[in-house]
């Protein structure tokens, strides 16, 4: 840690406030809870002189010797005059972690560091700039420590001008005899950015586990390390959704976490904030609904129905308690008959731990933890900042508190570890290693310290490297007085002075909860016109628990963009299906079917149902019948409508609605004018047209036959079809007329 001023005169440094500069503090939960860094007397500017003395190469052995590297940091706008830096030590071990604490505190005084070790000169640092030593060799001789097994402090102080900056560390020595061993269990989190998709597709799983991707990095560097494993299910959901097309290397990488036989718990889909749903008034924990959203049917063979089924081995009937360590024996997951895995399958995994339950640091109430009870979940892990201890107290790493056993992390002391994993650098490593191990040599020493158990946990970040997340954990097995354990062989303290101290989560961020379930049952409604309406619901299930990531804690502007992204997303699918405006309809006929497009502007089909009201009783109208409207398409909806009282104009009300009679949409109105009497009289006319000119024609030829006789120009009736030869004709002709002549 650094105490630090900048060159301001002193009527501005009486006005400056003391704060936590950049640096090796960041991860601290406390100013006071990371044993090395940086901290600075600031003004409004912010402009600071920063000193960082960062250890390397311990513990000291015997007779042995120990390194520190010193960095001179000059962020302010001026340049500094050359200077010195000197470096002290303690010449007593600390008796306590209250007494380390207070040294480590940047507001309270050196009383420790009383050795002067040397002496650094400094030569001028232009502004913005930073000055860094070769490593100095610090012997036990230079040191003159008692023989005496414990943590010491070690201190340097950079003076320019007027300038003075502080950096305060602390250091294990093994000289003496090395108090019983404690157990020491450390859990990590596996888990994607909080920005990940609800479902991994195949490209990301694949550059995740990559030679060099983020998962291959989490998972190698505990490789062949007693630590337990907290899961993100969302990881073993994405490469199973897969099927056939999951990349090898993501295949790979689910066998190596199955096969690594570390203790292993889920943590919540996609890592989702436990205490921020309670808060905000959830009854229960978001769990995913359906993951048929991600899944291809194609990538998965139908089950051989030559193959009997495997009949599994009886267990105990007993039901176990939330709180039971050990996996618990669970039928095995179904596959539809496409061989397509259901979703117990495809979240199915053989926890160690399955209803354990993991909150960010420092958000757990006492209503949190008897929900988490009522509805099965435990043990419970908490960081013991969250305690009555608070984050410098020794505590078991197994502890009821109350009905509930929890799993007690040791704060302080964890944010030395996860300082350690993420440096970038190694001698920040090495100086996190260094403060972590200070902290466990006083835990070492406290009575009946070989008795119980300390956990130390990993929060949502990720380590810099598998290489050196793995040289972080073999230093712990190597640190002196520690004994790597286990999570499953803890044993619970029968200590009963430990309680929880509430620890609620922020309005904004409860409220931003709250908003996210706003909508819930409205695309629950809205669903019903899909075919399978898990689909929607277990998509929009899914993306809520991933903007729901604890994740997100250590991003806030990233959430609220997220949250936001998520808001708008929900109205899309809300607003996706649509009535098209319809120009004005003429309705000449008694009967007609109305022809209204409907827009789907969703990426699913979807089945509707137009219904239509008239405002007035000229139409009987009747219901479209059930329609599909293909994804991100346009189509028409027929409307039957019937013409019953005269003409006149009518405003049809348009709704949409599922099969459930779920109305989807808000109301659209067509104007329909009825002129449907025109038909009719239309008929009329053209009847009598014809019947006008069939009478017309017959008077015509009638009078023409007339006019014809008058005129003598009738024509010769046509003799009939069956009449005689007209040769006998001609002879009676010529018979009559010699009658008539004689």
């Amino acid at each position: 840690m650094g105490l630090a001023n900048t060159m301001t005169p002193p009527s501005t440094l009486a006005r400056a406030a003391i704060v936590a500069a950049v640096g090796l503090s960041s991860l601290a939960l406390t100013p006071a809870s990371s044993a090395a860094g940086s901290f600075a007397m600031a003004t409004e500017s912010e402009d600071v002189v920063v000193l960082s003395v960062e250890l390397l190469d311990t513990p000291l052995p015997p007779d042995g010797e120990i390194r520190a590297s010193v960095t001179v940091t000059n962020s302010t706008e001026n340049s500094l005059p050359p200077g010195h830096v000197v470096l002290s030590a303690g010449d007593e071990p600390f008796g306590s972690r209250a007494d380390l604490s207070t040294f480590l505190d940047e507001s309270s005084p050196d009383t420790f560091s009383t050795t002067t070790l040397d002496t650094l000169d400094v030569p001028s640092i232009d502004s913005n700039s930073t000055w860094t030593s070769t490593p100095i060799t610090v012997t036990s001789d230079d040191l003159d420590l008692p023989d005496t097994f414990g943590a010491y402090s070690f201190a340097g102080t950079y003076v320019s001008g007027d300038v003075t900056a502080q950096s305060r560390d602390a250091f294990v020595s093994e000289a003496g005899t090395v108090p019983d061993t404690q157990r020491v269990t450390v859990a990590v989190p596996i888990t994607l950015p909080p920005n990940a998709d609800s479902l991994i597709s195949a490209e990301d799983l694949e550059a995740y586990t990559s030679e060099s991707g983020l998962l291959t990095r989490q998972l190698d560097g505990v490789l062949g390390h007693t630590v337990a494993l907290a899961i993100d299910p969302r990881i073993i959901a994405s490469i199973r959704a897969l099927g056939s097309a999951a990349p090898e290397s993501a295949t790979t990488w689910l066998t190596t976490l199955e096969n690594s036989g570390h203790d292993i718990f889920p943590l919540q889909y996609a890592d989702a904030d436990p205490t921020a749903q309670l808060q905000a008034g959830a009854s229960s924990l978001q769990q995913p609904t359906s993951l048929a959203f991600g899944i291809d049917p194609q990538n998965f063979s139908p089950p051989n129905e030559d193959e009997a089924p495997e009949t599994p081995t009886p267990t105990d009937t007993d039901t176990p308690s939330p709180n039971d360590l050990g996996s618990t024996p669970s039928p095995t997951p179904t596959v539809d008959p496409n061989g397509v895995p259901s979703l117990d399958a495809l979240l199915d995994f053989p926890y160690t731990f399955p209803t354990a339950i993991w909150p960010a640091d420092d958000t757990v109430t006492a209503g949190n933890l008897a929900s988490f009870e009522d509805l099965g979940y435990g043990p419970v892990i908490l960081a013991s900042s969250n305690t009555s201890v608070g984050a410098h107290t020794s505590v078991n790493a197994r502890t009821a508190l109350g009905d509930t056993t929890a799993f007690i992390a040791d704060s302080a002391a964890s944010a030395d570890l996860r300082r350690a994993a993420t440096s970038a650098s190694e001698t920040g490593q090495s100086d996190a290693i260094a403060a972590l191990e200070a902290k466990l040599a006083v835990m070492a020493a406290e009575p009946g310290a070989h008795d119980r158990s300390i956990l130390l946990t990993l929060d949502r970040t990720y380590p810099s490297s598998a290489e050196r997340m793995s040289s972080v954990l073999s230093s712990l097995e190597s640190a002196p007085g520690v004994s790597i354990a286990p999570l499953s062989s803890l044993e619970e303290s029968d200590t009963t002075d430990v309680a929880l101290v509430d620890k609620k989560q922020s309005d904004d961020r409860i409220a931003a909860f709250t908003r996210l379930n706003s909508a819930d049952d409205d695309i629950a409604s809205f669903a019903t016109a899909l075919e399978d309406p898990s689909v929607l619901i277990g998509r929009h299930d899914a993306a809520k628990l991933t903007v729901s990531s604890i994740g997100w804690r250590s991003d806030l502007d990233g959430w609220a963009d997220a949250v936001t992204e998520f808001e708008e997303g929900t109205q899309d699918v809300l607003s996706s299906v649509t009535i098209v405006q319809s120009s004005p309809i003429l309705m000449i006929a008694d009967q007609i079917s109305i022809k209204i497009s409907v827009r789907n502007s969703l990426d699913l089909p979807v089945q509707v149902v137009m219904k239509a009201s008239p405002d007035n009783p000229r139409l009987a109208v009747e219901s479209s019948k059930l329609t599909e409207i293909p994804a991100k398409t346009q189509q028409t909806v027929a409307i039957p409508v019937t013409a019953r009282l005269g003409n006149g104009d009518v405003n049809l009300r348009l709704n949409l609605y599922s099969a459930d009679g779920v109305a989807l949409t808000g109301s659209s109105t067509v104007p329909v004018t009825v002129r449907a009497d025109w038909e009719r009289i239309g008929t009329i006319i053209l009847i009598g047209a014809v019947v006008l000119l069939f009478v017309f024609g017959v008077i015509r030829t009638v009078l023409r036959r007339r006019r014809e006789r008058t005129d003598g120009t009738a024509p010769i009736d046509e003799p009939d079809e069956d009449s005689s030869d007209p040769s006998d004709d001609h002879a009676d002709d010529e018979t009559t007329k010699g009658h008539d002549d004689g």
